[in-house]
């Protein structure tokens, strides 16, 4: 038997069924519904505030952990990179972890470019700079600019770390000959970078921290100050942005030398002058020194 229903009956039934489905099978789901969103996409909003809170409560590890989770479980969220650059923050500011804070906020410029923390991430950067990277293998060779190291080349190596001292050879040649050879040692504190014997006595400052156009210091009779911190340098290593430039003059004379410095890589250029344009004298050719985005 076929039972035939008006239009307006079949409506009635249909709503009475959805209504039947929306008691039983679909209201009862809702609060899980609701709870699941909090933690997953529609709740990153509360996972932030969960790692902001964190943070203001001293426990940084367990901060850097929740955005390292946000970031794992929102890969393509357009708050990743602000995940990204509140974990170099903490490392940064809050830890002091420096290695760190540089490798996220160099993800930050090299993975999410386009991202409005750019910025914000190479100021940060340029606020712990290391213009006299103390790295165990770091090398260094350095060139005269006349003749492209044919007359003079040094190489420099740290070879060794005892405690908060960094020994470095030297050795110099001349035409592809071993001429003379020596050993150097430094150390790195909160207000300098500085030369010190091989029991960490200091002997000289090659910088203070930190680093301020117009600082000076003397050591002996030779004085020293920073003139600029946002120098464009080309050498044959390679071109380099906000690079130190201090002056180095021996008291009572009146010819004075310049020495340029990039940050994470070290000297990068020694010129000379007497007020006139300045001359070259040494660069550097070749350096290894660590990757933050390793």
């Amino acid at each position: 038997m076929k039972i035939k229903l008006a239009s307006s009956e079949l409506r009635v039934a249909v709503g009475l069924l959805s209504h039947k489905i929306w008691r039983i099978a679909i209201r009862p789901l809702l609060p899980c519904y609701l709870l699941l969103t909090v933690f997953t996409g529609c709740g990153i909003n509360y996972q932030f505030k969960s790692a902001e809170k964190l943070k203001e409560d001293g426990k940084f590890s367990e901060a850097i952990q929740k955005y390292e989770k946000i970031i794992e479980k929102n890969p393509e969220s357009p708050r990743v990179p602000e995940a990204v650059f509140n974990i170099a923050k903490i490392y940064h500011q809050n830890i002091e972890n420096f290695y760190e804070a540089k490798k996220n906020y160099r993800r930050i410029i090299n993975d999410y470019s386009n991202s409005e923390w750019v910025e914000e991430s190479k100021s940060a950067m340029l606020e712990i700079a290391d213009y006299f990277p103390l790295q165990k293998f770091a090398k260094w060779i350095e060139v005269d600019s006349d003749t492209s190291g044919k007359y003079m080349t040094a190489k420099n190596e740290i070879i060794g770390v005892s405690g908060d001292i960094f020994e470095m050879t030297r050795n110099l040649y001349t035409r592809g000959n071993f001429i003379s050879g020596f050993r150097k040692y430094y150390k790195k504190t909160n207000d300098g970078f500085y030369e010190t014997d091989k029991d960490g006595k200091i002997i000289s400052t090659v910088m203070l921290l930190p680093v301020d156009a117009g600082k000076e210091w003397s050591v002996g009779n030779v004085k020293y100050a920073i003139v600029s911190k946002n120098e464009e340098v080309t050498v044959t290593a390679g071109k380099f942005s906000n690079c130190v430039k201090i002056k180095k003059q021996i008291v009572g004379t009146s010819s004075w030398s310049y020495e340029y410095f990039a940050p994470e890589v070290g000297k990068i250029l020694t010129t000379q002058s007497s007020g006139g344009a300045e001359k070259r004298i040494t660069e550097l050719k070749e350096y290894t020194t660590t990757d933050y985005t390793d």
